[in-house]
């Protein structure tokens, strides 16, 4: 009995064996070749074409990080400049608000002094309605003063 290969199963020929069954085991193992060797060039196609469009995304993917890390950059950079705008913010904000303090307080003063000319003006005004009702008392002794008696000079 013939022997064959491990992998192929390709016929072994013997010395006892005759010429035309060499032959034929020949023809044989010339199409088990061929077959395997197709199917070798098929897969190494198909695996070509697999690198080739794993090439592509490769290219793609790397253009997509590149842009990625110059937007990344970018923004670093707008953070650190946004960090330093927020911070001479923060200290135009602290500015203002010592001022709101200080109108505040100038406000109050000002109430303060409106409130006091207020109660000035009011006591002027007192003295003044006292001072009519003495000129107005003076006015009429002076007019019966001057006012001569009846039937008389």
């Amino acid at each position: 009995m013939a022997l064959t290969t491990l992998n192929l199963k390709l016929v072994k020929p013997e010395i006892t064996d005759k010429i035309d069954v060499s032959i034929a085991n020949f023809a044989q193992n010339a199409d088990k070749i061929d077959m395997a060797t197709k199917q070798l060039q098929d897969k190494t196609t198909s695996l070509q074409s697999s690198l080739d469009k794993t090439k592509q995304d490769v290219t793609a993917l790397q253009k997509s990080l590149d842009s990625t890390n110059k937007n990344v950059a970018t923004n670093k950079s707008d953070i650190g400049s946004n960090t330093t705008k927020i911070a001479q913010n923060a200290q135009g904000i602290k500015q203002i608000n010592q001022e709101i303090g200080k109108v505040k307080a100038d406000i109050t003063a000002l109430n303060t002094r409106a409130g006091n000319l207020d109660t000035a003006i009011k006591a002027n005004k007192t003295g003044i309605d006292e001072l009519k009702t003495k000129i107005t008392a003076i006015e009429a002794r002076l007019t019966a003063l001057e006012t001569p008696p009846e039937g008389g000079k």
